[in-house]
């Protein structure tokens, strides 16, 4: 049997102990070998012997991938879903750049929302009233400028940012940490339907799988990856916030901060990150000019 590269990638992070770090190495060692075309398990041994890979690993490959149970994996998945490969034409430029790019990522709604330019916002999931209002005030001309607003489907700012870009015509982008038939929020599942019907859910996750405190995290570096500019509207210290943020620094990504007061809990994360050397933003002008450095006058 053999796979084109679209199908192999599309199962391979689903073999059993194969990770993100491994699907990586193996995306990289074909683009070293740009005349396979097609797997097999002859390419299997090839790959798993110049990586190399453990011998564990090299026989989970040859167990799984080819298997009846794997082919009935992937038909279930593309029964709910679609599924766009690092090998895509669709596949973002930017989330390629990252360091550990998902190999698969399967959606629902309008993969046309990738493309333009892209504000992730990120914060607190129980936000004061001022953050509310910031967002009010500072969200609706960034969306009508035809950015389209990343965020990860949480309660909170989360939500407020998806909504605002819905209530303002705009486009929006939903990365969450299960799979694409389970909602956490539950409270959020008639939004998320919403974005999966008109804008886009994206999850690195298969059909079934329920979240995990570290898939967060691992969703996390996608919404950074997709984005240009990283927005934390309000962040207590060691927030999952600062996480998203920290690793738009280490992708090389803009990171904006609203300022907070300074004796207040939701604003200790933002207040550091501005400390630190993240933008202030007092204004829309201030996102916009940075999301779109490379494309103003």
């Amino acid at each position: 049997m053999q796979l084109t590269l679209r199908d192999f990638f599309m199962r391979l992070p689903l073999v059993t102990g194969i990770g993100p770090k491994t699907c990586v190495a193996c995306w990289h060692w074909l683009m070293a070998h740009p005349q396979i075309q097609v797997i097999t398990a002859a390419t299997l041994d090839q790959l798993g012997a110049e990586l190399p890979l453990t011998a564990d690993r090299r026989k989970q490959l040859h167990l799984e991938l080819f298997s009846h149970a794997m082919n009935q994996r992937i038909t279930e998945n593309l029964t709910h879903s679609g599924c766009l490969t690092i090998v895509d034409h669709a596949y973002p430029p930017q989330l390629k750049e990252i360091y550990t790019p998902p190999v698969a990522l399967f959606f629902q709604g309008d993969l046309r929302n990738l493309q333009g330019p892209q504000l992730a916002v990120v914060g607190s999931r129980h936000p004061t009233a001022y953050a509310l209002t910031a967002m009010r005030l500072l969200l609706p001309p960034v969306v009508e400028t035809n950015i389209c607003i990343v965020s990860g489907l949480a309660q909170g700012v989360d939500t407020l940012s998806h909504q605002v870009a819905l209530a303002h015509r705009g486009r929006t982008v939903a990365v969450i940490g299960t799979g694409l038939d389970k909602c956490y929020p539950a409270a959020n599942r008639d939004l998320m339907d919403t974005l999966a019907h008109d804008q886009l859910v994206l999850s690195e996750y298969p059909w079934g799988t329920n979240g995990a405190r570290h898939h967060f995290p691992e969703r996390n570096r996608i919404i950074a990856g997709l984005s240009q500019s990283v927005l934390v509207v309000e962040a207590a210290h060691h927030s999952g916030s600062l996480i998203t943020a920290n690793f738009a620094l280490q992708e090389n990504r803009n990171v904006l901060a609203v300022p907070g007061t300074i004796d207040g809990p939701n604003s200790v994360g933002t207040n550091e990150l501005i400390l630190a050397g993240a933008k202030p933003i007092l204004n829309s002008d201030h996102i916009i000019e940075e999301v779109l450095v490379d494309k103003l006058p």
